[in-house]
């Protein structure tokens, strides 16, 4: 009788990892778990109070200072570093005084006031006498802006016109 043909050696499958088990404490009560940021939150809390203490030595010398190892005192500088930054960015977006306007940007206030005094008128007849006063464009933007013009859109004679008026 013939051997039987022999089946191609199949690869064992993985071992799956069992999942860990929650280490229960004798009495059955399961440990309480810490965040590992505040686990060692000692040794962190000394190195920052010596780099705020002593800002000019090395690190290793903070590190014998707050009795501890200098990776700790980087990871502290770090953070002192980081709340640094956060109290500059809030100081950045506080609204400062507004600067003072200048003698172009003056010039095309009073241009604007003068030539909408007696009501609305079209933009281009505006940017038209804006050019023939030497008002610069730029300028004539921002007085508009300042001032709080109105700007409006209607339909004269057949077309389109944008019309800028002082607020009331």
């Amino acid at each position: 009788m013939r051997a039987a043909a022999k089946k191609p050696a199949r690869h064992p499958r993985p071992k799956r990892k069992k999942p860990k088990r929650r280490r229960v404490k004798a009495n059955g009560v399961e440990p309480i778990r810490r965040p590992s940021n505040t686990t060692a939150d000692g040794p962190r809390q000394r190195a920052i109070a010596a780099l705020e203490k002593n800002p000019g030595l090395s690190l290793t010398a903070v590190a014998g200072i707050a009795k501890g190892n200098r990776s700790t005192v980087v990871t502290a500088r770090g953070e002192l570093a980081g709340e640094a930054c956060k109290e500059a960015r809030k100081d950045a977006r506080k609204p400062g005084p507004k600067p003072k306007p200048t003698e172009r940007r003056q010039r095309a206030e009073r241009f604007l006031k003068d030539a909408l005094a007696h009501g609305p008128k079209q933009v281009s007849e505006v940017e038209e006498a804006a050019e023939k006063a030497h008002v610069d464009p730029h300028s004539l933007e921002q007085a508009r802006a300042e001032l709080g013009v109105i700007v409006s859109r209607s339909n004269a004679g057949g077309v389109q016109a944008v019309q800028w008026a002082l607020p009331r």
